[in-house]
């Protein structure tokens, strides 16, 4: 009798992530980056999530979004009751959890869902079968409307091809032991040093194995369970995936990793020629993947590709207004491109970083700032694309401030302040105005909680408070990386938290809609 988990690991459930990637924020401002028009987020949109896990994502844009209908499927029950637990302590009316799998979906009648603005799917395409990938491309044909955008992420061959064998090896070490999945992963990488150290030439051979596994030993149990002890867990190659999604009327139109579709900086110089003489997509972007070594792939699709005109486009753009995320810019503005990393030139980012940390503007505006006043609005638009890559800005969220949309996230952001109290694992808080996640500290959920809540923001009383919920919670402070017992420099350590989120953090978090200002 077949499994209904496909040989997926369910004894352990998926970590509390949330992927600003996946957002129609994120995802409708990289179209329009890439030239195409997209959804309209300030009218009613539907948006759906493959394999949503816990829903964070989905909840992210629920809350955000309250015009909009969102609905999330996944066929782990757990991360379905999970869901909906969050979204009934929320308030949530328009996000609709469905427990159910790939192949339920796709034998659904027509009427039985709406057609979507927006279908996402994270992290699900390279672990799970064939025939269900078959499926989740067969959906996204059913299901897209015309003009909608599909994200599809997985990992790829050529950045993987070191691991396949020892993806099987941990998951046969993994089987051997009995024990739950995320139980089982110091074992794995004992075995694995074992056969280092006892000169398995495979080591030798990859040279730069080792540096990967010593990144992926600082991850969540869960997360390592999840991502390699899987029945199923395949590379694919960019023009699988193409073709596969050439038969649901869809085609590839970019990289929701925003500095990939610049190809000066994300491919290495002798590439580039071999990209300019390939003439087909699917030779394209696999040079591409050849060229940075690509380990994953975000792609989005599009339903229909029609070309959208230089007024409208430039229109389009002018108007996305841009909001300063919070995080400082250092002295060296650095980049992360698939090849490495670049500096940018301080003259053209540090006017557009003090600009965004004095406040929020439309790219309309940010033409006039020097030095891209009277320059090709191409430079600008590159720059932009990196700085909301980099972390530094984020493109606004239509409505994101409207009162329906203040009111859904609040209540979201208290939900997930009360389960953290309870021993909950979710260190970030949702801004209405981005339309994103936003990661703080644990602690940092809790005092904001607190102040939701309606308590002033006075520091002896929000000491106390948070030190009663870390301890109902399970948890205790740290100092230097070590828990602290004792009860007075506990109390000396949360008062330093308290007044850090008060004097540094609250000021942001009520310019992002976080909290009330």
């Amino acid at each position: 009798m077949a499994r209904w988990d496909d040989g997926y690991v369910t004894d352990v459930a998926y970590t509390h992530a949330a992927y600003r990637e996946t957002t129609p924020a994120w995802l409708a401002m990289a179209a329009l980056l890439l030239g195409h028009r997209p959804p309209d987020l300030a009218k009613p949109f539907c948006y759906a999530d493959l394999g949503c896990g816990n829903g964070v994502s989905a909840l992210t844009v629920a809350a955000t979004a309250p015009h909009a209908e969102i609905h999330a499927f996944d066929f782990n029950p757990a991360h379905i009751e999970f869901g909906r637990d969050l979204a009934t302590r929320a308030g949530l009316a328009n996000i609709h959890f469905h427990e159910t799998s790939f192949a339920d979906i796709a034998a659904m009648a027509v009427d039985a869902l709406p057609s979507f603005d927006f279908i996402v799917s994270h992290g699900v395409m390279s672990w799970i079968s064939a025939e269900n990938r078959s499926l989740l491309t067969g959906i996204v044909g059913q299901r897209l409307r015309a003009g909608g955008l599909a994200y599809l992420s997985y990992n790829v061959t050529t950045g993987w091809a070191n691991m396949v064998p020892v993806q099987a090896l941990m998951r046969m070490i993994a089987a051997g032991s009995g024990a739950r999945s995320d139980a089982t992963v110091p074992a794995i990488w004992a075995a694995l040093d074992k056969l280092k150290e006892a000169g398995a030439g495979f080591f030798a051979t990859n040279p730069g194995l080792e540096l990967r596994l010593a990144n992926l030993r600082q991850q969540d149990a869960r997360y390592i369970a999840h991502e390699f002890l899987n029945q199923d867990w395949h590379t694919l190659m960019f023009a699988d995936v193409a073709d596969a999604m050439d038969g649901a009327k869809c085609a590839y139109i970019g990289s929701a990793t925003l500095a990939e579709n610049i190809d000066q900086i994300s491919v290495p110089t002798g590439v580039q020629p071999l990209m300019v003489e390939a003439r087909d997509r699917r030779l394209r972007e696999t040079l591409r993947d050849f060229g940075s070594g690509q380990a994953f792939r975000r792609d989005i699709y599009r339903r229909g590709t029609p070309t959208l005109p230089m007024p409208e486009h430039h229109r389009l753009l002018e108007a996305v207004t841009l909001h300063w995320t919070g995080q400082p810019a250092p002295t060296d503005i650095v980049f992360t491109t698939p090849i490495g990393t670049m500096t940018g030139n301080p003259e053209a980012y540090r006017p557009l970083l003090m600009a965004l940390e004095a406040g929020s503007f439309t790219i309309g505006q940010a033409r006039t700032i020097a030095p891209f006043s009277g320059r090709p609005f191409v430079e600008l638009l590159q720059a932009i694309a990196l700085l909301i890559g980099g972390g530094y800005a984020h493109p606004a969220l239509p409505l994101g401030d409207s009162p329906e949309a203040l009111r859904a996230t609040a209540g979201l952001n208290r939900a997930v302040a009360s389960m953290n109290a309870e021993g909950a694992d979710m260190p970030r808080l949702v801004s209405p105005i981005l339309g994103t996640a936003v990661t703080v500290d644990m602690t940092e959920t809790l005092v904001a909680g607190i102040l939701m809540a309606g308590h002033p923001a006075e520091v002896v009383s929000l000491t106390e408070m948070l030190v009663t919920q870390l301890r109902r919670g399970g948890r205790t402070l740290q100092r230097d990386g070590k828990p602290v017992t004792d009860p007075g420099e506990a109390t000396r350590i949360a008062t330093e938290v308290v007044r850090h989120v008060l004097d540094r953090r609250a000021p942001l978090l009520r310019r992002l809609g976080v909290l009330e200002g």
